[in-house]
């Protein structure tokens, strides 16, 4: 699988250099975590976080990702009929935009 080009900044300019340090690696993972996330979106359709445990990553991990993702418009919570966000098992259903 080919990487996303996402620039998730975590770092400010006055953090300590260890900070920064893991704001980088931070980064790496995001972008890995980001193309693994919409890779399953596009090729199994909508997904919770938990339901996106099949390309290994935890919930949390998942779930820090798709609001980022969202913010890129690449991802978006899918609506129900009544313009309600769909929750399966008590969890928000995403999608690739």
């Amino acid at each position: 699988m080919s990487q996303l080009s996402i620039d998730f900044s975590r770092a400010r300019a006055s953090d300590p250099m260890t900070s920064v340090t893991a704001a980088i690696q931070s980064s790496r993972f995001a972008e890995s975590h980001a193309g693994r996330i919409l890779t399953a979106l596009k090729l199994h359709g909508p997904m919770t976080a938990h339901e996106l445990g099949i390309v290994g990553l935890t919930v949390v991990q998942a779930d820090r990702r798709l609001p980022e993702l969202a913010s890129k418009r690449l991802a978006t919570v899918i609506k129900a009929a009544d313009g309600e966000d769909l929750v399966r098992g008590g969890c928000r259903v995403w999608g690739a935009v």
